[in-house]
């Protein structure tokens, strides 16, 4: 979950990727860089756990964490989802171009998928739908990873009695 930012290119991409109206403070550029150096969605209890992981001096609430995700949300830079899989909301940062992901039913990981079928089926619905204009949608695919495949293929144990 680890990428390495340097500090300067982490200030540049704060300045171009800020927004306005939201103050910077100590605490909501360590949550950005949480998000930012996410390979998948985070819930509110895995950033809060990796903010105390980095052994800052800054100390942090759940409940601080939980409201600077909302004013990130609010401002339009985090993309909050609810997947069925998980009992949590999980929050990623707005790219600029949204993403779905493929969940392992049995690790619960998140494998990004690199396209969105959807697209297409927008002006499908928008047609069929006189009136209704489609402002965003979700997609989930679930299934087993590699790492989990092997474990779910194997046979059932057969009962002799």
């Amino acid at each position: 979950m680890e990428k390495k930012i340097h500090a300067s290119s982490f200030d540049e991409i704060i300045d171009r990727h800020w927004p306005l109206g939201v103050k910077k403070t100590r605490q909501r550029i360590e949550i950005y860089r949480v998000l930012y150096s996410a390979k998948e969605p985070l819930s509110a209890a895995q950033i809060f756990q990796a903010l105390l992981d980095t052994k800052s001096s800054e100390s942090y609430a759940f409940s601080t964490v939980y409201r600077n995700l909302l004013a990130f949300e609010k401002a339009g830079i985090l993309v909050k989802n609810i997947l069925s899989t998980e009992d949590n909301a999980l929050y990623e940062l707005k790219n600029e171009t949204h993403r779905h992901y493929a969940v392992c039913l049995k690790c619960h990981r998140k494998f990004p998928i690199s396209t969105c079928p959807l697209h297409h089926i927008a002006g499908d619905i928008e047609k069929t739908l006189p009136g209704f204009k489609v402002t965003g949608h979700q997609l989930e695919i679930y299934g087993y990873c590699p790492d989990c495949a092997d474990i779910s293929a194997e046979p059932a144990p057969v009962s002799l009695s």
